[in-house]
């Protein structure tokens, strides 16, 4: 919800939701006092007559938006895949990723052969040349990717 729409529905005297440390209703016909500051706070005199001030970032519209906010808000993945270049993995003998759904992948070279393993499994198998080393890496892109 844009800060105009919270901004039209608190003048409007319409109950918006505000999250802190939960989802509460603010009815906003009941407030009286009330004003929206230059830096984003909507302050107002409660029914006990205590000013009180909330962020607009921490208002929503509905009670619906302000949970999706609350039990969704900052989620990251920050797996990376690991870049590695022919010799490197000549070296190395292994990547291993998490794609995006959580399951782990090992890129290996075993029995001079390159592997791709999943659950300790053969999933698929190059021989051990170089092209075939891009072709194995493309594969865990895609799959680290998520792509089908």
């Amino acid at each position: 919800m844009t800060k105009q729409e919270i901004e039209k529905a608190i003048e409007n005297g319409e109950s918006v939701w505000y999250l802190f440390f939960g989802v509460y209703e603010l009815k906003t016909s009941k407030h009286t006092d009330k004003f929206i500051t230059r830096d984003g706070d909507y302050c107002y005199t409660d029914k006990n007559g205590f000013d009180r001030c909330a962020p607009l970032d921490m208002l929503y519209k509905s009670k619906g938006e302000a949970e999706h906010y609350l039990n969704h808000q900052d989620i990251t993945r920050t797996e990376t895949l690991p870049f590695l270049t022919w010799e490197e993995f000549l070296e190395k003998k292994a990547i291993h990723f998490i794609d995006n759904k959580g399951i782990d992948f090992v890129l290996c070279i075993t029995d001079n052969k390159i592997k791709l393993m999943v659950f300790f499994m053969v999933s698929k198998t190059w021989s051990l040349t170089e092209a075939n080393f891009y072709k194995a890496y493309d594969e865990c892109v895609r799959l680290f990717k998520g792509e089908e």
